[in-house]
């Protein structure tokens, strides 16, 4: 499409193209898709803010990387350019109950009296009831204010934040769904398994996570699920540069386990051949928002076991397995389940025809026209409710 006469700015962490992270891979993604549909877009950091041109808006991501997003706010602000943002919002409560209770504090002893559940129920009430105390959470809630539109990546993701910021139903009308997506071209036709995967590692109906190997990300919750069964595991992910402590546990655990598989990055264009010859992909993050590599291993025809916290419901609905982070049993029986399905396209089917970086590149170019008081000019995919919804359903 050409025509659109519009300059966006795209902002960033500082260290988004040394770190890649999910933002990272959104920000290009979705910069590739507008361009095909004629906007012109620059990207930059907050470092780089003070020597760019003024564009028409600009648009910030990630506000988790809180410090960095309020630098960025604030020069933008100063500047009087709109601002669109991407929000990658998912809180990480439930990880904090785990962690607390393995301390054996006061909250593990209310587990025990009171049971897991309820005390999990309690523990994240209070923690929310806490937050507006933190300078953190009063930031973040001064962009989701300040934004002109607020695009998260999922209905859920859009209910989550009124709650946790105390927004307001006023913020729905700034709510623009922006769902994650696959690069189409990698996954039609469907892709064939990768020979040279298999030639140079021997194996093939595996359990396959990709991803940096994190705490967050739970590579060895997955190895402790599965350690005394015979199937195959192979990780594909960068140890994060914060906890690499958590990798070497990961690796002395797969050493005493046997039949695992660490590679610590591979080009992109060749994941689609190895999903391929996986029998699952499996990710039983502490979060997801969903998860690209769930989206990229699905549209590869791959079985799909995710976890449960998150969006990850608004995009696989019931053609997934799902799984609590925590709880190996949980772990072990999605993928067992996972692995008796017969094969079926459902689910590829259902990824390619709503969850694509074009689709992705529409729905942000309504939300910038509509901030720029425009016209719509691109045709909307209405395949999937983009309403908020019950976090719950």
């Amino acid at each position: 499409m050409a025509g659109i006469d519009m300059k966006v700015l795209m902002v960033n962490r500082e260290d988004a193209h040394r770190n890649l992270g999910g933002d990272t891979i959104q920000m290009l993604k979705t910069k590739a898709a507008l361009e095909d549909l004629g906007v012109t877009i620059e990207t930059c950091t907050v470092a780089d803010l003070d020597h760019v041109q003024v564009p028409d808006l600009a648009h910030v991501f990630n506000i988790q990387t809180v410090e960095e997003s309020w630098a960025a706010f604030k020069k933008l602000k100063a500047r009087k350019i709109p601002i669109v943002l991407s929000s990658i919002y998912w809180d990480m409560l439930d990880h904090g109950f785990d962690l607390t209770t393995a301390t054996r504090g006061r909250w593990a002893v209310c587990a025990r009296i009171w049971g897991k559940s309820t005390a999990r129920r309690l523990y994240c009430s209070w923690q929310r009831a806490k937050s507006p105390l933190l300078t953190s959470w009063r930031l973040q809630r001064r962009m989701l204010q300040d934004a002109l539109a607020v695009l998260p990546n999922s209905a859920s993701e859009g209910k989550l934040l009124r709650q946790t910021f105390l927004l307001g139903d006023s913020f729905y009308r700034r709510v623009h769904v922006v769902p994650n997506g696959i690069d189409v071209s990698l996954f039609e036709p469907l892709p064939q398994p990768s020979a040279l995967f298999q030639k140079q590692y021997g194996i093939r109906d595996f359990v396959l996570q990709v991803g940096a190997v994190s705490p967050v990300k739970n590579q060895l919750g997955l190895l402790q699920a599965l350690n005394d069964l015979p199937i195959p595991i192979v990780i594909i992910g960068q140890p994060t540069p914060h906890k690499p402590e958590y990798a070497e546990e990961c690796k002395a655990l797969a050493e005493a386990r046997g039949n695992v598989t660490f590679i610590d990055r591979l080009p992109h264009d060749e994941l689609p051949g190895i999903y391929r010859l996986a029998s699952v992909h499996v990710l039983p993050s502490w979060r997801e928002t969903p998860g690209l590599v769930s989206l990229e291993a699905a549209a590869s025809g791959c079985r799909v076991v995710t976890t449960s916290i998150g969006s990850t419901r608004d995009y696989f609905c019931n053609l997934a397995e799902y799984c609590y982070p925590s709880d190996l049993s949980s772990i072990r029986a999605a993928v067992a389940k996972a692995l008796a399905q017969p094969p079926s396209d459902k689910l590829r089917n259902h990824v390619l025809q709503n969850f694509t970086w074009q689709r992705a590149a529409e729905e942000t170019l309504q939300a910038y026209l509509t901030v720029l008081n425009e016209p719509a000019k691109v045709p909307v995919n209405q395949g999937i409710s983009l309403r908020p919804m019950n976090r719950e359903s």
